[in-house]
């Protein structure tokens, strides 16, 4: 349901003297918008055979890799649903609406780029965004910071799904991170927003919209971009992005820190979604590149963060803890050598991977980091357990293989069912159709599974 509000702001900011269009607009954002897929850089010919296969029709759109999807009317029973699909369970792509690819398809230039880059991520649940920025950037390090506890069990079962090495979790108010002065060469502020274009989920976004709640909300907005660009490098790019369309939240926000920055920074990007026109979900995203060192003040106006002060005290007390409990592993993983790039580390008791960890050591001893690249492992009793995914990062080209031979048998395993296999005791990679779907150890007659709960097929 839209209010009157709602329809009396876009009408006279946007649509003044155009019935017809606000017509278009208003109907708009309550239908459905295509769905669509982000597919990992080279899976893109797999993936798509295996979904046209499945009965999932494939359609490119104006970003590389992201492909609106419909559906035939003759599915295999066991594909039926997109996210019960073996290449979503194993990572190999992520439901993610256009609109919300923009951002960083746009920060990264429409481009993999091979830079080492320290990133942050700045509002990362539920990581469909975190892990696109590892896609673009697979030689930098990620900080996805997520200023609500409540939000990491998904952003954390995503990171996993999706390959996190390069990703370092931080759990603060985004607005810390201004204490943090020019340290990241690109950052992505997706805003917390009033989610304007969520109507078509059926949300009540628009039905109790005010301009007293869009301003609080801008407020917030407004301290989380000064935030970003003072710990923002000199000649590093960001974006910021919401998914509003009101001016509040968008152009009045960037007004805000050109009013107090000046000509500090620069916008070299600005573009709003428009459901009616771009056939996708409401969004604006700008893309900002620093040019000078900000001087201000920090803006005091009922914070609620802590002061710098405190935030070194605790960060000193954090990163103590930090050093002291992650160390390299120095065990064996005999038959195994890492791939290059990998680093791993043990972290009570569990392993975990790292890559281009000279680039996340930038940044380890400055901020309390709740994860740092991805737990391959946990170790119990001297054995290591719990490692289907451990081959990411491993050099397992000798090692044994299960060939899974028919898709029943791929639904029993992605269901979590153990294999049935004699032969000596050994760590055994399963197979199918020339993709692994996991690292499991066999002893007596069957072979483990320890794929992860969280994405077992239902």
């Amino acid at each position: 349901m839209i209010n009157e509000r709602f329809v009396e702001y876009f009408r006279e900011n946007f649509f003044q003297n155009k019935p017809k269009e606000l017509e278009q607009f208003l109907s708009c954002i309550e239908l459905s918008i295509p769905r669509t897929i982000r597919i990992k850089p080279w899976k893109e010919e797999q993936v798509r055979k295996n979904l046209e296969w499945d009965g999932w029709i494939l359609t490119p759109t104006n970003i590389n890799r992201v492909f609106a999807m419909d559906r035939r009317e003759d599915f295999d029973p066991l594909e039926r649903r997109l996210g019960f699909s073996s290449d979503h369970l194993l990572g190999n792509f992520y439901i993610q609406e256009l609109a919300a690819a923009h951002p960083v398809d746009i920060l990264a230039g429409s481009r993999i780029n091979t830079e080492s880059f320290l990133i942050l991520d700045m509002a990362a649940s539920p990581g469909g965004k975190t892990t696109q920025l590892a896609e673009y950037f697979p030689n930098s390090f990620i900080i996805a910071n997520e200023p609500t506890r409540e939000r990491l069990p998904q952003l954390l079962q995503n990171l996993e799904r999706m390959g996190s090495a390069n990703i370092g979790i931080t759990l603060y108010p985004g607005q810390l991170y201004r204490h943090q002065e020019e340290l990241f060469d690109r950052i992505l502020l997706d805003a917390p927003c009033s989610g304007e274009w969520t109507l078509f989920k059926g949300t009540d976004a628009v039905k109790h919209w005010h301009l007293k709640n869009i301003k609080e909300i801008a407020r917030l907005q407004t301290k989380l971009l000064d935030a970003a660009l003072h710990t923002l490098k000199i000649g590093g790019e960001m974006i910021y992005s919401t998914c509003s369309l009101n001016l509040l939240e968008n152009e009045w926000v960037l007004e805000a820190m050109r009013e107090k920055y000046g000509n500090a920074f620069e916008i070299i990007f600005q573009k709003k979604f428009w459901p009616h026109i771009d056939k996708t979900g409401g969004f604006f995203v700008a893309k900002i590149r620093k040019i000078s060192s900000l001087n201000a003040p920090l803006i005091n106006e009922n914070i609620e963060e802590k002061t710098e002060k405190e935030w070194r005290k605790s960060e000193i007390k954090n990163q103590n803890k930090n050093n002291k409990e992650l160390k390299l592993f120095r065990g064996n993983i005999s038959p195994w050598n890492t791939q290059d790039g990998i680093t791993l580390y043990e972290h009570e008791w569990k392993i975990l991977a790292i890559r281009n960890s000279d680039t996340g050591d930038r940044i380890r001893d400055t901020v309390f980091l709740m994860r740092y690249g991805e737990q391959i492992w946990t170790i119990e009793h001297g054995k290591f357990i719990s490692g289907n995914r451990a081959w990411r990062y491993l050099d397992t080209s000798k090692t044994e293989l299960y060939i899974i031979s028919n898709i029943w048998e791929l639904d029993t395993y992605l269901r979590g069912e153990p294999i049935s296999n004699i032969g000596d005791d050994s760590y055994i990679l399963i197979t199918f159709e020339n993709q692994i779907l996991g690292l499991e150890y066999r002893k007596w007659d069957f072979i483990s599974n320890t794929f992860s709960h969280e994405w077992r097929r239902k």
